[in-house]
This record gives structure tokens, C-alpha cells and sequence, in this order.
């Protein structure tokens, strides 16, 4: 008995493509590396600056720790709740925030500890410097994703 009548070009017109992007952690604020390491899992504000982050579940996330020792892009993870309560407070480096509707990011390939990924390699391929959030073209995933 056949349930649906859907052809391939229909079904591949209506799945929904995911999105990638790039966000930058600043590791004077919040131990994102620990806090990864001991959850596998991070919190993210929705909003900040111009406007609300436009993440789905299921889209990519490429976190760029920003500090003195690492300043690359370490962590591949996916948007596993785009409404979130922070789960991190004794994370923070500065007084805790509480947040009851955030992202949260579950960590899905293993830690990036390479010499690429650094603020002029992602320069070099079209991500400014000091960006804090970014929706990455397919070529930018596509690059990114060849580490991870």
C-alpha cells in the first residue's frame, strides 16, 4: 500500500537546507573550552547587538575561541534548543546572567586543535576579523567543515 505520492524533485524542493554559521567566544567572559569539555554543550544569546541571531535546530555552529592561547576556531556543534535556559553559570568568568531563552549548541565532532582556523585564515576566505556572529556562504561551510 503506498502512504505518499511525493516525486524525488518535490521531496528535494521542500527539505529544509540548514544553515551554518560562525560565532565568536570570548573567553574573558565564559570558560566556553571547560564548560564544553565537562557538558558537551554551550549556551548562546539570542540577542546581541543589532538584532536576534536567526538560528534553526539543526544548524551548524563554528565556535572561534577568542583569547590569547587558542584565537581559532575550535568547535563544530549543532543548535540542538533555540529556546534554552542557561544551564552555565559557574562557566562565567564575570557576574553569571541568567538567561531563560537561549541557544543551546551540543558539541558533534571532535575538538580542532590544528594552526589553521585563526582570524586571518577565516579573513583569507571572506569572514572579517571582528565579526561576532555570521551566516557562512556554502563555500565558507564547506572550507570550515574540511577540519572538523
Amino acid at each position: 500500500m503506498k502512504l505518499f505520492n511525493f516525486s524525488k524533485k518535490q521531496i528535494r524542493e521542500n527539505v529544509v537546507t540548514k544553515q551554518s554559521y560562525i560565532l565568536i567566544a570570548k573567553e574573558s567572559f565564559i570558560d566556553h573550552i571547560r564548560c564544553i569539555h565537562e557538558t558537551g554543550c554551550c549556551y548562546w544569546r539570542k540577542k546581541h547587538g543589532k538584532g536576534d541571531k536567526k538560528m534553526e535546530k539543526g544548524d551548524i555552529v563554528y565556535i572561534f575561541i577568542s583569547d590569547k592561547i587558542h584565537d581559532r576556531v575550535m568547535y563544530r556543534m549543532e543548535v540542538v534548543s533555540t529556546h534554552s535556559a542557561r544551564d552555565d553559570a559557574k562557566y562565567w568568568k564575570v557576574r553569571f546572567e541568567l538567561d531563560n531563552d537561549c541557544f543551546k549548541f551540543q558539541n558533534n565532532s571532535p575538538v580542532y586543535m590544528g594552526e589553521h582556523l585563526n582570524r586571518q585564515d577565516l579573513e583569507d576566505h571572506g569572514i572579517k576579523r571582528q565579526i561576532l556572529y555570521k551566516r557562512l556562504n556554502q563555500e565558507q561551510a564547506d572550507w570550515l567543515e574540511q577540519y572538523f
